[in-house]
């Protein structure tokens, strides 16, 4: 087992706790880091084309973006939004 593979599972297991998260109607924002995190990894070790997609030149490369940008992003949006309890 390397650890491309465990890394998938890892990514695995968070889209599958993001969308049972969303399902029970709980943080929205923590949920879709999750999906969105098992997304990257599979563009990042299966779709290598979109994971390293240039939009402009002297612009980061698209899995870079969403990895180092949209994810610290919705982050900090799940720290701030106000839960139920």
């Amino acid at each position: 087992m390397g650890w491309n593979t465990l890394y998938l599972v890892l990514g695995i297991i968070a889209g599958v706790l993001g969308i049972w998260n969303l399902a029970r109607q709980r943080n929205a924002f923590l949920s879709l880091m999750g999906v969105l995190w098992f997304l990257i990894v599979l563009f990042k070790l299966y779709i290598g084309p979109v994971y390293s997609y240039r939009i402009l030149a002297g612009f980061p490369d698209v899995g870079s973006l969403l990895l180092f940008v949209l994810i610290p992003i919705f982050l900090v949006l799940a720290f701030f939004s106000g839960g139920r309890r």
